[in-house]
């Protein structure tokens, strides 16, 4: 027994040839359907790097989960096995060595955690505030392929058990896809809506001016005239010079295209207008 728990299966599971081994604890847990949840009261996400959640409901509040944390952990991991990478190959190894296993597996425990406790926060937030759906930004192959400076054209993260490989994939190394799992996951098991929404042009329009948002099309690229412009890291500037925090403005976008109605009310988008609470996941 775990915790009250009854075990249904235990495995065993090798890593690294055997390097390290993975308990695993099968049970069973119930639904814990949350009562009086508003499906038509909405939380929209929009995910990225230094900030890692920017969120704003359609209450009108908005928050930042920072995501510094998680990718200087990312960045020393990189230089690290960058390090280890260079000896074994000056050495003639060609095998994964232990300290490159060890490293890995540090690292992969340290993210995962950061995103389980980022979860955790948002969901919590949308059962404190009675919030029946939560949606979240999604773009098949975005930030896979832009250039987002040096700092971050590192090696990318290889899948837990595999051997790091050279490649410059950019922003695929902070692994939004566990994110968005685990908060599918929690939102099953507290009745919450999951809805994931295509994002493209969100961080370009102004959602106080309601500029439209189109869908990217890649076969037919156009351009497009938005009412509002990014200024400088974090600051959007709308048609009427009011500046606002450009991820919850790409969030409250988010959550217009998804076409929640409650998004487009004037009034749960002039929340843009305060400043967001920033959470810092320890």
């Amino acid at each position: 027994m775990i915790k009250g728990k009854k075990i249904h299966e235990f495995r065993i599971i090798p890593k690294y040839n055997g390097r390290y081994f993975v308990a695993q604890f099968v049970y069973e847990i119930k639904e814990e359907i949350a009562e009086n949840l508003d499906k038509d009261q909405c939380l929209s996400l929009d995910l990225g790097l230094n900030n890692l959640v920017a969120a704003i409901d359609t209450k009108g509040s908005s928050f930042l989960v920072d995501g510094r944390k998680l990718k200087s952990m990312n960045q020393w991991y990189n230089k690290q096995l960058s390090k280890l990478q260079s000896l074994k190959d000056l050495q003639g190894i060609k095998r994964l060595t232990n300290k490159m296993a060890k490293l890995i597996l540090k690292r992969t425990n340290q993210v995962n955690d950061y995103l389980k406790k980022t979860a955790r926060l948002v969901i919590n937030y949308c059962l404190k505030h009675k919030l029946g759906t939560l949606i979240v930004g999604v773009n098949e192959g975005w930030k896979t392929s832009i250039n987002i400076g040096k700092v971050n054209n590192q090696m990318a993260v290889p899948p837990l058990g595999e051997t790091p490989r050279p490649h410059c994939l950019n922003f695929v190394q902070i692994p939004f896809h566990a994110l968005r799992q685990q908060l599918a996951y929690l939102c099953k098991r507290y009745g919450i809506s999951y809805i994931e929404q295509e994002e493209s042009y969100t961080s370009l329009a102004s959602a106080l001016d309601l500029d439209e948002l189109p869908e990217y099309n890649a076969d037919n690229p156009k351009t497009y005239q938005f009412s509002g412009q990014r200024i400088k890291r974090g600051l959007y500037r709308t048609k009427n010079k009011k500046l606002v925090n450009s991820d919850i403005n790409g969030s409250a976008n988010i959550g217009r295209k998804s076409k929640a109605n409650l998004f487009k009310k004037r009034e749960v988008l002039e929340g843009l207008l305060d400043a967001p609470i920033r959470y810092f996941i320890v």
